[in-house]
């Protein structure tokens, strides 16, 4: 209460317990933290979501998709204005006709010729994951392949040999993924004893093209207006009982007497 000159004035003061005011403080601290929080978490979804999915989706188009499609146009083009001969598909035929599975065998420097000149229906192929391999999978999808990648837990090999179940034709570079060249790898050989499936040696010969001699696998690329021949070998059965190392050997006796 004060008194200025006849004038009585009331004054009422509140006063804050140290309690309510330390409450007030933290409870301002809290919101203030929330919304730092939550500006922060956006930021870093936001981030996380331009590194992991946009740069992968325009990583996939720029690098991989892109080219591509440019190097599968180059290639059907080889193939539409090459003279492309088959020998030994009488063999294909009574295998097919008898419904029975089959695996093609082929070396690895050869997987452009064989994209060029060799299109069945139902084609499935085992490719390397790897940086290149993702190249080699976009192409041979374009040509009609189904590609299943490789996996360390073996995966892939149980559906490989599902689609060959269900009436794909096998295909397996027999030197791949890393060499040697011209040396069949043994897990071919059970791969073809686990999908009961029999093994047919394939190779394919062009008149003109580009070697690459600083690959492992000599990597031969045919050019456009050529003389492709595809030479289909005799199918090679391999039983349960039969030594992986003696089908091996067959195996690969019989893809060097193609070449």
């Amino acid at each position: 209460m004060k008194r200025n000159g006849g004038l009585l004035i009331i004054v009422k003061t509140t006063t804050i317990s140290p309690i309510k005011r330390s409450i007030r403080i933290i409870t301002e601290q809290s919101v203030y933290q929330i919304v730092i929080e939550k500006l922060f978490l956006n930021l870093i979804i936001r981030r996380l979501l331009y590194r992991f999915f946009l740069l992968k989706i325009l990583y996939y188009i720029v690098v991989i998709k892109t080219p591509c499609l440019i190097v599968q146009e180059i290639l059907l083009f080889i193939s539409r204005s090459s003279k492309i001969t088959i020998v030994g598909e009488e063999s294909l035929r009574k295998i097919e006709e008898k419904n029975q599975r089959v695996i093609f065998v082929f070396w690895h420097g050869y997987y452009t010729l064989l994209l060029v000149s060799f299109h069945p229906k139902k084609a499935v192929g085992l490719v390397h994951l790897s940086f290149r391999g993702n190249y080699v999978a976009e192409l041979a999808s374009a040509f009609n392949y189904h590609i299943i990648r490789t996996s360390r837990t073996g995966r892939s090999i149980l559906k490989l040999i599902k689609k060959i179940e269900e009436g794909y034709l096998g295909f397996i570079a027999a030197d791949g993924p890393q060499g040697p060249p011209y040396k069949t790898k043994p897990g071919t050989i059970h791969i073809a004893r686990k999908a009961k499936a029999m093994i047919i040696p394939l190779t394919i010969k062009a008149h003109r093209g580009l070697v690459l001699n600083g690959r492992w696998d000599r990597h031969f690329i045919p050019l456009p207006f050529n003389k492709i021949t595809v030479y289909i070998g005799r199918p090679i059965e391999v039983k349960p009982g039969d030594s992986l190392k003696t089908k091996t050997m067959e195996v690969n006796r019989s893809l060097l007497e193609l070449i």
